[in-house]
């Protein structure tokens, strides 16, 4: 009997240990937190800007996306109809605010202006052009691409005719396998989302 005893307050032990062991191990594991990046000044050296450009004031947002990806943590694609959240990798912030900074940094370049806002400070300020988006897509798989989907529209300074509407969809190769990868391939994309929101804003009348 003190055999059977002895036998069960080791087996018991080795599994507190191994419990504590897994604690420790997951105590250890930090979350790593990400942003999306502008262009580079490299990148907006070839500018598609216009003489009427400099002046004009465009608002940005709010940007709609799906309730999925408006999640803390990095949402990545494992199947067709499949997605993972990493527990670990999150953005540092509302991705949906970051993709608006994103987008009026690259349009501040690209026009050369400095009057471009973003949702929520553009509520008590009249601009010339306002930017509504809508993104369906905008995830993909580590090591592979990443994918954005987005319907837009460009509205005029009484926010009531639309001056130009377009659905835009655009895949990027991710260059490399880790999470940091991926945010760079996503930033890649706005790059050339706002190439587009650019050329738009340009070829409307009077530009």
């Amino acid at each position: 009997m003190k055999t059977i005893h002895a036998r069960i307050s080791v087996l018991a032990l080795c599994m507190a240990l191994l419990l504590l062991a897994g604690c420790a191990s997951t105590a250890k594991k930090t979350s790593r937190f990400y942003v999306l990046s502008p262009m580079a000044g490299i990148e907006t050296a070839k500018q598609v800007v216009s003489a009427e450009t400099g002046n004009i004031s465009i608002s940005i947002g709010p940007i709609s996306l799906p309730k999925y990806l408006r999640k803390s943590q990095i949402v990545t694609r494992t199947g067709n109809n499949e997605l993972h959240l990493a527990e670990f990798d999150r953005w540092a912030g509302k991705i949906e605010e970051d993709i608006g900074r994103v987008i009026a940094e690259n349009l501040t370049n690209l026009l050369s202006t400095d009057k471009v806002l973003t949702y929520p400070a553009i509520g008590a300020i009249e601009t010339d052009y306002r930017i509504e988006m809508g993104i369906s897509m905008f995830e993909g798989r580590l090591g592979e691409s990443v994918e954005l989907i987005a319907r837009w529209a460009i509205f005029d300074i009484q926010g009531e005719n639309v001056k130009s509407i377009t659905s835009t969809r655009i895949t990027e190769p991710v260059q490399g396998t880790s999470y940091a990868d991926m945010v760079a391939a996503q930033s890649r994309i706005l790059g050339s989302l706002s190439r587009e929101l650019a050329d738009a804003i340009i070829q409307l009348p009077g530009k």
